[in-house]
């Protein structure tokens, strides 16, 4: 459970940066992948993807 942590504080951290310092293109990247991230966690949604 940890190294998930870990993991995920990690991807969380890059796309920060990404959405902080990026571009508009950079930002909506940033909170796809997040969204992704985020819908892949919940189990209601990591049924249907």
């Amino acid at each position: 459970m940890s190294a998930d942590v870990q993991k995920l504080a990690i991807a969380a951290g890059i796309l920060f940066a990404a959405y902080k310092y990026g571009n508009a293109m950079v930002k909506g990247g940033a909170l796809a992948i997040a969204a992704g991230i985020a819908a892949k966690r919940v189990p209601y949604l990591k049924e249907v993807l």
